[in-house]
């Protein structure tokens, strides 16, 4: 047997039955509609973005796409006229070609002006991105969804009448606020209604993505967290089979053999369903076997060379 395979062994991915039993199942109905939900939150957050960050990953916003989005914004509305004309087409005995010219004509001068603002800080993002390069130096997260402005950190961390300012605060609440306060502002301005429309919506997605986004990250520390506590605490549960108040609130709901020696077996047989935590590019001992070994195997190849030269 090679060393390799001797010390590297495969390992499949392991389940750990302390999560799995206090997670339940997974709710696919809740999964397809937050991926619904995000699906719009993601290009909705786009049109805020560009406006409100900075700094952006190669990947996170590209030229393609904001011209996706300047595009289906712009023909929304006569989109929207022309199938409100079509299904009333019976009432108002219109033509077709009524109908085209009519929708044609269903467009807003101000949205249209804030599409090309939005189309041109697109492109200066671009350009903001060629300057820095890209990720082939390792320089830059390539799916990074950009910087905060530097005025939210000239807060952050202080401590005002309702509590302490925190970065969390600042993407969740307090950036996506600007947007929709905005887009309030513009509803009350009829030549500015529909686009006061648009950036409310967007901003309301744009707090949605990054509350998202928070929750994945919150929840992936939150995972590892509790495989580093049922890593501690297996062996309480299975051979000692202490309470809850005992180990960090972790257990098992079945009835367990009443003697020792079987539950010491039984913890033996389960150890490699949970993960294990150990770093073996660290483990000395490791190493220590695998110099010995490939010097064991030089000095046996040295001895039978060297035997029959020194016969020689």
């Amino acid at each position: 047997m090679s060393t390799e395979s001797q010390y590297y062994k495969y390992n499949p991915e392991k389940r750990n039955i302390f999560i799995e039993i206090n997670q339940g199942r997974t709710n696919y109905v809740k999964e397809i509609l937050v991926g619904f939900l995000m699906l719009f939150a993601s290009h909705g957050s786009a049109i805020i973005e560009v406006f409100m960050r900075k700094k952006f990953g190669e990947r996170h916003i590209t030229l393609a796409q904001s011209i996706g989005i300047f595009i289906a914004i712009i023909y929304a509305f006569p989109l929207y006229a022309f199938i409100y004309l079509t299904l009333t087409s019976s009432v108002f005995g219109m033509s077709f070609s009524k109908k085209i010219e009519m929708a044609t004509q269903a467009t807003d001068r101000f949205l249209t002006l804030f599409m090309l603002v939005f189309l041109i800080f697109s492109i200066y993002h671009r350009l903001e991105i060629r300057r820095y390069g890209t990720t082939y130096d390792f320089k830059r997260f390539s799916l990074s969804d950009g910087e905060i402005m530097p005025f939210w950190w000239k807060i952050i961390g202080k401590n005002y009448g309702f509590g302490k300012i925190t970065y969390y605060l600042v993407v969740v609440l307090l950036e996506p606020a600007i947007p929709i306060l905005l887009g309030l502002l513009f509803m009350l301005i009829p030549f500015t209604r529909i686009t006061g429309v648009l950036i409310f919506a967007c901003g309301v997605l744009f707090m949605i993505r990054n509350f998202h986004k928070a929750q994945l990250g919150r929840n992936w520390v939150l995972d590892n967290i509790d495989k580093q506590i049922s890593g501690q605490m297996k062996y309480d549960v299975f051979v000692g089979r202490k309470p809850k108040k005992d180990t960090k609130g972790i257990y098992l709901p079945i009835e367990l053999p009443d003697d020792d020696e079987t539950r010491k077996t039984l913890y033996n047989i389960v150890e490699d369903s949970f993960s294990t935590t150990e770093d073996i590019w660290a483990n000395d001992y490791l190493d220590e076997s695998h110099t010995k070994a490939s010097t064991e195997d030089d000095i046996t190849t040295e001895s039978k060379g060297g035997g029959g030269v020194s016969s020689g």
